[in-house]
């Protein structure tokens, strides 16, 4: 065999070896991105057991707690005639409640976890906040809520104080 058909056979070879490359190449790359998927989806069930296991344990420390129902009754009618003591164990559970919102909100943002985008959790947060002693008690002092959280609190605080005026008015 002369030299050139020793080049062919090696240019040949070499040509196998970029086509088997590239081949190795292609299902290592479906293989990461259908890990990458399964990862995605992993992280979004996670994020929305989260949501839930937190809402879980705050009913479950109501349901534990028979003096915090009378407690989140007495000061969903009014804030302002809660004793100070009482103002505080409200006021910390209802920052326990509304941390949950918030980190449920992140989530949501982040990786997209909600089915319902959201929604459900927001239907739950405006029940809250058409209690009058919920919109008195987000007046009183500065909560620590990232400011899209605490921009949309705000909007929800706005429309149901609208609802509130509004149904009052109808009850007159």
């Amino acid at each position: 065999m002369s030299i050139q058909d020793w080049g062919a056979i090696g240019e040949l070879i070499g040509a196998l070896a970029v086509v088997i490359s590239l081949i190795y190449l292609a299902v290592q790359i479906r293989q990461n991105t259908r890990q990458m998927v399964q990862n995605a989806e992993l992280n979004r069930l996670a994020s929305f057991e989260r949501t839930v296991e937190t809402g879980n344990r705050i009913r479950e420390l109501l349901i534990l707690n028979p003096d915090l129902v009378e407690l989140v009754e007495k000061g969903g009618q009014s804030y302002e005639k809660l004793d100070k003591l009482e103002k505080m164990r409200f006021d910390l559970l209802y920052r326990n409640i509304f941390s949950g919102f918030q980190g449920a909100f992140a989530r949501q943002s982040v990786v997209g976890h909600d089915p319902e985008r959201f929604a459900g959790t927001v239907r739950i947060l405006d029940s809250l906040l058409r209690r009058p002693g919920v919109l008195e008690w987000l007046a009183h002092g500065d909560k620590d809520w990232h400011p899209e959280f605490a921009a949309l609190i705000q909007e929800r605080a706005r429309v149901a104080r609208e609802q509130l005026k509004t149904s009052g008015q109808k009850n007159q």
